[in-house]
């Protein structure tokens, strides 16, 4: 994804998880280093664990987030609920989890728009580019995709789906703190 991105001149923003292996911290430097945001997803990736208890969030949250500030030298600002800002695993405690992030001064994105592929592999490159194209006309689009392991698909529909959306008069940029969230409603 990386290649493709740099071969259109585009930045985009990577919700990472933690990994800790020399292949995945050179990932982080060099989404950074190629002035894409980095941004915090979850440590482990496991719902019923993170989403226990504000504090386990937390706990979770902060170890990914010291990770990626360690390794890049760049401390996330922003970050992505596992699942949305409000999903049936943290329905208990989403508000609390909203408030306290908010007051530590993060900022979190939710999406309008989705690639369909969060199931990995078993969603097709045209299924990908067709989700991705026909979710919507927005005046801002976050579109959610993912990559690594068994999302070869995503990354190989990720060409037509960067010409289908400027067909569609989209131009595209990394997100940052300063740009207005897609937030689920709650």
């Amino acid at each position: 994804m990386l290649d493709t991105l740099k071969e259109y001149g585009i930045k985009a923003t990577f919700f990472v998880i933690y990994r800790d292996g020399e292949a995945e911290k050179a990932l982080y430097k060099r989404i950074v280093e190629e002035g894409h945001t980095i941004g915090i997803h979850t440590a482990s990736h496991n719902y019923n664990k993170i989403y226990a208890s504000v504090e386990a969030y937390l706990a979770d949250f902060q170890k990914v987030s010291a990770q990626v500030e360690s390794v890049t030298g760049v401390k996330p600002e922003i970050f992505r609920f596992p699942g949305g800002s409000v999903n049936v695993y943290n329905k208990a405690i989403y508000k609390q989890l909203i408030a306290e992030m908010t007051r530590r001064g993060y900022v979190y994105y939710d999406w309008n728009s989705s690639t369909g592929d969060a199931s990995g592999g078993s969603i097709s490159v045209s299924d990908i580019v067709s989700y991705s194209l026909s979710t919507g006309q927005y005046d801002k689009k976050i579109l959610l995709c993912h990559d690594g392991p068994g999302h070869q698909n995503t990354a190989e529909a990720l060409p037509d789906i960067i010409e289908g959306l400027m067909e569609q008069d989209y131009s595209f940029a990394a997100l940052d703190n300063s740009v207005a969230p897609i937030c689920f409603g709650y």
